[in-house]
């Protein structure tokens, strides 16, 4: 039996791209999350050394420099202390929140790909599908078909 696809649900497949999109996405936004949040603590770290810098000749203090005030790092800094001393629920949040967001933009993309489908479907009839009869399975997935 031929079977021609004609038209496609885009709902279905917003739904289904969605789920899938945010599922494929979440271990992607988890690592870039962590890595984040690791580079901003080295970052903060690295810009606090700044903050006090001495110079020193024969054990007597010469000059004292605050680099952050100097090169006007000071608003870089305080943000780069909140965002790494953000706790871990709302950095989860947030990496949940780019998960949804990267499903969202996949279902999106997979919508206007079925859209596209469609169109040309039915200037074209569709893609044909060649069906056959499978006899019946023994199992728990057998009750579930029925």
């Amino acid at each position: 039996m031929k079977v021609a696809i004609e038209r496609l649900n885009l709902a279905s497949l917003g739904r289904m791209g969605c789920l899938l999109g945010a599922v494929a996405a979440f271990l992607p936004s988890l690592l870039c999350g962590l890595l984040f949040f690791a580079l901003a603590a080295l970052a903060g770290g690295w810009l606090e050394s700044w903050q006090d810098l001495t110079i020193a000749f024969l054990g007597q203090e010469i000059a004292r420099f605050d680099l952050i005030s100097f090169f006007g790092l000071d608003g870089v800094l305080e943000f780069l202390q909140w965002l790494t001393a953000a706790s871990v629920p709302v950095m989860l949040l947030v990496i949940l929140g780019m998960a949804v967001i990267s499903g969202i933009l996949l279902a999106a993309i997979i919508m206007v790909t079925g859209l596209a489908y469609n169109l040309l479907a039915a200037a074209t009839g569709g893609v044909v599908v060649e069906m056959s009869a499978v006899a019946p399975q023994d199992g728990p997935q057998a009750s579930t078909r029925e």
